[in-house]
């Protein structure tokens, strides 16, 4: 489905507009910049707003919202587990469990954990990782970027991200976590105002909120739409047998499930772009509850895309595969809203695509320029640290841009960022905070018992995969090898989990001589300590900064 729409120059001036603003914004906010602190955590200076609308805004980005609508044309809710489903799980876990601790350490990235906990051989491998998964994530919002300019302005695909690469850059680069904070906080108002008219005037087509919910319910794969957990629900059509979760049963069914829910509700756990934001808290307290109001937030609004992906299967079940993963959105602003909605909608979408892409630019660069050039450079100055951190955020993207070019599949992108996070860091980084015995070596191997295990485990399913996405939907034939190879990356990642942390506890006791276990210091050096660490507050449990007073780190006992 090639554009056709009458009003394609407005909504490129609209796009246009609120670029250049985004830019001035990235400008003004590189006059705040003196440090390496003021770069990476915007001064550790954010109120409970504006911390909330980076947390919010960070994640909810072409996945969420494009791919979102998409996976849940075809799949209905089950196609949307991975998110906004495990994400808000993820911001939930993440602020009742290690966003004060973090705070409280006054880290500057998440590689610091694993470097001061560990030692710099998992410093150096959390890295690496780390970068890995945040350039994966930052090639989704990429496609996203760039299918909307391809669709309004008629260039190639490949052009479009192109150009959405180089305003990235520019921004990011100028001001750091100070202009991803303020253009995030922009963009949030924008994304909710978009979706909630988008689903206003989408409704109606459904017949209303009754209709939603008691029409034909059946996706692409005859399975209810609103199934959530592995269901033995017979399907629409008889010769589909059991539906399960995608059609997967049993074992299958189960592993899938929680690999789904896992992917970003555990994988993003240790994710330099969430950790970031809660290093920018000017309290623990804000640290903390920014990320419940965010996962509020981010479940109640990442639920309108979804929405709208039902809906417009309902209206139009017979969509390509390619424009039914990526275009959705698109395909409902030019056919329902009026012209000057479908401008605000689509900036709406442009917003969401570049608060995830700036925030995982600037995380990847932050672990590649600080973390990185410690372990080159020792002695490396505060001055030469930042300046190697801006170099890399064109490096970054462009790298981004390479797998964005080959892998041009939204949601599928994203979620397998985080897969890697969840089956190499997740056991090492909670365990850095809750398991004194933990050590490098356990880690290093958890770490590597992890990929392992996950890779054996996919090509273990992949032949039952395959089997499974032959002629697997309507207007699809033959082996859809995609489908299949994502379904036994998905499924093969619990194991991959288990595995990692059965091999750190097993390793890190039987090293304990050996490898003596480190304290969990902050990032001066000073133990830190870890009493009333959950994320939940009394009185007289904290100071006005934030921080413990002084009688409460005398009774830690660490």
């Amino acid at each position: 489905m090639d554009s056709t729409y009458e009003y394609s120059n407005w909504v490129l001036i609209g796009v246009v507009i609120y670029l250049a603003a985004m830019l001035y914004i990235g400008y003004l906010a590189s006059k705040r910049i003196e440090s390496n602190t003021d770069f990476l955590v915007a001064g550790r200076r954010l109120g409970l707003f504006f911390c909330t609308g980076t947390l919010f805004a960070t994640w909810f980005g072409s996945g969420t919202c494009m791919g979102g609508a998409g996976n849940a044309y075809l799949f209905g809710n089950q196609g949307v587990i991975f998110d906004p489903w495990g994400a808000a799980v993820c911001l939930i876990i993440a602020g009742f469990f290690f966003a004060r601790i973090m705070r409280r350490g006054r880290f500057l990235t998440l590689a610091d954990i694993f470097d001061i906990r560990y030692g710099r051989g998992m410093g150096m491998i959390s890295t690496a990782t780390i970068s890995v998964a945040e350039i994966g994530w930052v090639g989704a919002q990429l496609v996203g970027f760039g299918t909307i300019l391809h669709f309004f302005a008629g260039i190639p695909l490949w052009v479009g991200i192109v150009v959405a690469t180089l305003i990235l850059i520019v921004y990011t680069y100028l001001g750091g976590m100070w202009a991803v904070t303020l253009t995030d906080v922009v963009q949030m108002v924008i994304i909710v105002i978009g979706l909630v008219i988008m689903f206003f005037y989408m409704l109606p087509h459904a017949g209303g909120l009754e209709g939603l919910f008691t029409n034909d319910t059946h996706n692409v794969l005859g399975i209810n739409r609103w199934s959530f957990m592995p269901t033995p629900e017979a399907a629409a059509s008889p010769e589909m047998e059991n539906a399960g979760f995608f059609y997967y049963t049993g074992l299958k069914g189960w592993l899938y499930w929680f690999g789904a829910i896992s992917a970003i509700g555990l994988g993003s756990i240790p994710a330099q772009d969430l950790m970031q934001r809660m290093l920018s808290a000017k309290s623990e307290k804000v640290a903390s509850y920014s990320s419940y109001w965010a996962a509020l937030l981010y479940i109640t609004v990442g639920m309108l895309p979804v929405m709208i992906g039902m809906i417009y299967f309902h209206i139009n079940p017979d969509l390509g595969l390619e424009d039914a993963m990526n275009k959705i959105l698109i395909f409902t602003a030019v056919d329902y809203l009026p012209p000057i909605l479908t401008v605000i909608f689509v900036s709406a979408l442009v917003s969401a695509l570049m608060s995830s892409s700036d925030s995982a630019i600037l995380a990847t660069a932050s672990v590649i320029g600080y973390n990185g050039s410690k372990y080159v450079k020792k002695d490396i100055s505060e001055a030469q640290s930042l300046k190697i951190t801006r170099l890399f955020v064109p490096i970054v993207t462009c790298a981004a841009l390479v797998l964005a070019m080959y892998f041009q599949t939204i949601y599928n992108l994203m979620v397998i960022a985080w897969s890697i996070l969840l089956v190499g860091l997740f056991a090492p980084y909670a365990a850095a905070f809750f398991w004194k015995k933990a050590n490098q070596i356990g880690a290093i191997s958890s770490f590597f018992a992890g990929f392992t295990a996950w890779i054996a485990s996919y090509f273990y399913f992949l032949p039952d995969t395959m089997a499974a996405n032959v002629d697997v939907a309507p207007g699809i034939s033959g082996l859809h090898f995609d489908w299949a190879m994502w379904d036994a990356l998905y499924i093969a990642s619990p194991l991959g989990l288990l595995a990692s942390i059965v091999t750190l506890i097993v390793v890190s006791l039987a090293t304990q001589k050996t490898d003596v276990p480190k304290p969990l210091r902050d990032i001066t050096g000073d133990i830190l300590p870890t009493i009333n660490w959950r994320g939940i507050f009394t009185r007289g449990h904290e100071d006005h900064t934030g921080h413990l007073t002084a009688d409460e780190l005398m009774h830690d006992e660490r």
